[in-house]
């Protein structure tokens, strides 16, 4: 991961350079700039945290960048440093928007504090914006015994200290989006934000803005700017799930912005540089979506850097019981009820079952049993799986055209919920409108 960028203005070049040097060896990368002209060329070029500017400078005072600064990126900090402080000039400083207002001479230990303490406070305002979209999945990605799920743990742990992107492969329901959250939360990023997207069902403006950003005026109702979630995620991880659902014309702003680092938000003309770890999701084909020209292959071969595959839980049937334990685990603590076992039928009626919406079905399976439920366990009837006991999971499945395979799963999850398209959308993990388009493309009635 890329160092915090400070921009360092000042004209003295001895006081610059042995500040310079003692940020640098403090482990942040520095630019230097001795007029208010060099300082506004290399602000709008690079992306940085925080800039750092001493007041009285050849060509104008740090009071001149500050609002073409915050014009530019209202998030990033600015310190003002001076030899001659007076109370009206830090206060006037402080209104206009800068952080902190330092008189010379300023230790270089003081100073370095005070930049970590407005980088971390920069951490923690994203994780206050993110905490409003969703809270972060407790389970863990590894849970088993199986050899699959062993193999997919080691070729997780040896992708985490990497930049490259990850494409991480799977069914619906199969854990993508908490396989995901644990590379975030055990790589080097983890400080940092992260941000999750699902790709489906969104129409190509609400994916664009919400990526991108807009500026004011940009569309009708645009009554103010907006950050993307590019910029709220700088410097951490960007999650993009179903990403095969992406709009075509989405595309190549996106392999633009992965390949450059830099973008731009909806009416505005200035690029904006971020830093981030893209992990993408997805229950399609994309090498059949590239050939059938729905997906980018050059965006394609860049999301597949690094690609894991998560195995769907009917090539791990020995994983579901303890998978199904942990889950009931969880539902009782949130329920505030007393622990609740399976018994040995049920347990059965489980590893018979097919399970073509993997764990979000189970998970959504054993909390609605958990409601039903009477006593300390569960027993079949309160599980409502229909299960040809007796016979093997239907294995001939995974041979079938993958156009088949679709519309078997769909279909059985649409008797499973009498039509109810509701949901039947939240088991299969998509957004009603594109179980509505599904259902016209496979040929199924919607009721």
């Amino acid at each position: 991961m890329a160092r915090p960028k400070i921009l360092l203005v000042e004209d003295d070049p001895a006081v610059r350079h042995g500040m310079a040097a003692f940020l640098r060896a403090s482990d942040l990368d520095v630019d230097e700039a001795e007029t208010c002209a060099k300082a506004t060329e290399l602000f709008k070029a690079g992306g940085y945290d925080v800039v750092v500017a001493d007041y009285s400078l050849p060509d104008g005072t740090s009071l001149d960048l500050l609002p073409q600064f915050k014009r530019l990126s209202e998030d990033t900090p600015f310190i003002i440093l001076t030899a001659h402080g007076s109370i009206d000039l830090a206060v006037r400083a402080i209104k206009e928007g800068a952080e902190q207002f330092l008189t010379k001479p300023v230790e270089s230990k003081a100073l370095l504090v005070l930049v970590r303490r407005l980088l971390q406070q920069q951490r923690l305002r994203k994780r206050q914006e993110l905490a409003t979209r969703e809270q972060p999945s407790p389970m863990d990605p590894f849970q088993g015994v199986s050899a699959t799920i062993r193999r997919l743990e080691e070729q997780a742990r040896l992708m985490l200290e990497w930049d490259s992107p990850i494409l991480i492969l799977g069914e619906t329901g199969a854990g993508k989006g908490v396989l995901a959250r644990w590379i975030h939360t055990n790589g080097p990023r983890r400080e940092e934000a992260f941000v999750n997207l699902n790709c489906a069902g969104l129409s190509r403006e609400l994916l664009e803005t919400e990526l991108f950003g807009h500026e004011r005026g940009a569309f009708t109702g645009a009554i103010a700017a907006k950050q993307g979630l590019l910029e709220v995620g700088h410097r951490g991880v960007i999650f993009l799930d179903e990403i095969g659902d992406m709009d075509p014309a989405i595309q190549p702003k996106l392999l633009k912005a992965l390949e450059e680092k830099s973008f731009r938000r909806l009416g505005d003309v200035r690029d904006r540089h971020v830093d981030i770890r893209l992990i993408a999701s997805t229950n399609v084909d994309l090498e059949e979506a590239v050939r059938t020209k729905k997906f980018r292959d050059d965006l394609y071969y860049r999301v597949s850097t690094l690609t894991l595959r998560i195995p769907p839980l009917r090539e791990r049937p020995e994983d579901i019981p303890i998978l199904a334990r942990s889950i009931l685990q969880n539902v009782c603590r949130r329920m505030g009820k007393a622990q609740v076992e399976l018994n040995p039928e049920a347990e059965t009626m489980l590893l018979r079952y097919h399970w073509p919406g993997n764990l979000r079905e189970l998970a959504n399976v054993l909390e609605r049993a958990m409601i039903l439920q009477q006593g300390d366990q569960l027993d079949p009837g309160a599980l409502g799986l229909q299960v040809r006991l007796g016979a093997a999971p239907e294995a001939a499945d995974a041979v079938l055209p993958r156009r088949e395979m679709e519309r078997l799963h769909v279909e059985r999850v649409m008797q499973r919920t009498a039509g109810n398209v509701t949901e039947a959308a939240q088991i299969l993990g998509m957004a009603r409108r594109t179980l509505y388009d599904r259902l016209k493309a496979l040929g199924l009635p919607r009721e």
